[in-house]
């Protein structure tokens, strides 16, 4: 049984993964009717497969992938779209397979970010903004006040990060 269950779990993922990537890439959106029944889904075939510890593993991924990027999203760094297919995979992989696709996606993220910005160009002007901002960030020390300053319609850049998302939950399956 548990067999079964552990393919039905890679299926799920694999299904939220593709559509995700498909959605943020076409509509920049991750959907609430793909992630939120996979959340319960990961709640319900780990509670089936081994009771209360496969519930207890499945909040604790759950709560771990939401975790992981919930202060970002906070700071208006990420989607809630984004929060919730990472708390989706941990529902339905664990803790230890959410954190190994996070670190993941955090190198697939950065990559997708430099690439994006050398197509179009902006890799320098991007890293003298950054530059600009953390010297603004260090004289806010002893200034208040200097970040608002900076001009923040030039930085009103993203990429879809689903796709970030899925490379890592892809190089997270590989690493094992």
């Amino acid at each position: 049984m548990n067999g079964v269950i552990s393919y039905l779990i890679d299926i799920v993922v694999a299904v939220i993964v593709i559509v995700s990537v498909y959605t943020d890439v076409k509509e920049r959106k991750i959907l609430n009717i793909v992630v939120l029944p996979a959340m319960l889904a990961g709640l319900a075939l780990n509670t089936i497969s081994a009771g209360l510890e496969g519930l207890l593993f499945s909040l604790k991924g759950l709560g771990t992938g939401i975790g992981l990027l919930f202060i970002l999203f906070a700071l208006g760094g990420f989607g809630a779209g984004d929060v919730k297919l990472i708390g989706a995979i941990g529902s339905l992989k664990g803790t230890v397979f959410v954190l190994k696709a996070f670190a993941a996606t955090g190198i697939a993220g950065g990559i997708l970010a430099v690439l994006v910005l050398i197509k179009q160009k902006r890799l320098f002007a991007t890293l003298k903004r950054i530059g600009i901002s953390l010297y603004y960030f260090v004289g806010s020390v002893f200034k208040v006040n200097t970040l608002k300053s900076l001009d923040k319609a030039e930085y009103d850049e993203s990429l879809p990060y689903g796709v970030a998302i899925g490379i890592g939950t892809v190089a997270a399956y590989l690493v094992g």
